[in-house]
């Protein structure tokens, strides 16, 4: 179908979606929407990767990976690990504040918390949270691997990666649900197929999460490298060799041997991957330039341009 014809089906279908939503757009405002949405087409797959890793690099890592023991995760000591904890934190704090301000954070202190089980995990989350689970803290052979993790976490909030995750999340269900409204349309107008209203619905919100999946994976190694970028120039800053931190990355790739998900399906590179980023990162070489502006951001941007033209 030529662009011509189709033009009035993606208008329609973005109509509903924002209707959906509880937005009445005009079809001035649709149309420019659909103009821009050609050309953010265009800019899919046009994000650069922060920090590509020689594949020579790769390699050595994920030999040294396969003949790495797995460690042993369970509880540690929760006297130990508290306060082991609070001393880290406590280190850390000076550094990665003075670089939250440095990057203009908005939000340049954080709740660490400690919890006593034997997962072997941290996470951040909210606008100050930060989880470190016992579990970590048995897999470490010295303080840094535990300063590495936490500074990791203050990283994700320094960058602001759990909105930018958030942001892409509803991004890709919107997109999502323009493209089922689209198609049911095309069904019903260019095949003579219309789709019974229930099905269009629950195709709507499948869509949708799908939708926000994708969104949620669009960047997430992308950011997983930038706060390992980040985290090294931290500990740096807080005394910490990032060097010593390189049996806690060895520890997590060699946990994760035998995984063979896409990397287009993961929130974290492949072990080797990140060895050899860390490696890298470690040794003082400088951070790799931030990423330009993707087609998720313009899309953002599209979307949020609409929305205020309503």
């Amino acid at each position: 179908m030529a662009a011509k014809r189709l033009t009035p089906f993606v208008l329609s279908a973005a109509a509903q979606a924002f209707h959906a939503m509880g937005y009445r757009p005009t079809w001035q405002c649709m149309r420019h929407a659909f103009a821009g949405g050609l050309a953010l087409l265009l800019l899919t797959g046009c994000g650069q990767d922060p920090a590509p890793i020689a594949q020579q690099e790769i390699a050595a890592a994920a030999q040294e990976i396969a003949g790495t023991p797995a460690p042993k995760i369970g509880l540690p000591d929760r006297t130990g690990a508290e306060t082991t904890l609070q001393r880290v934190e406590a280190r850390l704090r000076p550094a990665a504040t003075a670089v939250c301000r440095e990057k203009g954070g908005g939000h340049c202190r954080w709740r660490v918390e400690y919890r006593h089980d034997p997962v072997f995990n941290a996470f951040a989350s909210g606008q100050d949270q930060i989880v470190m689970h016992g579990g970590l803290f048995s897999a470490a052979s010295n303080e840094t691997d535990i300063a590495m993790v936490l500074a990791h976490e203050q990283a994700h909030h320094i960058l602001d990666h759990i909105a930018e995750t958030n942001r892409n999340a509803g991004i890709g269900a919107f997109v999502a649900d323009i493209l089922i409204v689209l198609g049911a349309q095309w069904l019903a107008v260019e095949l003579g197929l219309p789709l019974p209203g229930g099905l269009v619905e629950t195709a709507r919100q499948t869509a949708a999460g799908v939708g926000a999946k994708a969104g949620v994976l669009a960047f997430s190694v992308e950011n997983e490298k930038e706060a390992d970028a980040l985290a090294a120039d931290i500990l740096r800053r807080a005394g910490y060799d990032p060097k010593n931190a390189r049996g806690m990355v060895l520890a997590m790739g060699a946990l994760s041997k035998g995984d063979t998900t896409p990397r287009f399906l993961r929130t974290h590179p492949a072990g080797p991957e990140r060895l050899a980023h860390w490696d890298r990162m470690a040794s003082g070489a400088p951070a790799a330039t931030p990423r330009s502006e993707t087609w998720m951001e313009w899309l953002s941007g599209w979307v949020a341009t609409i929305r205020a033209a309503l």
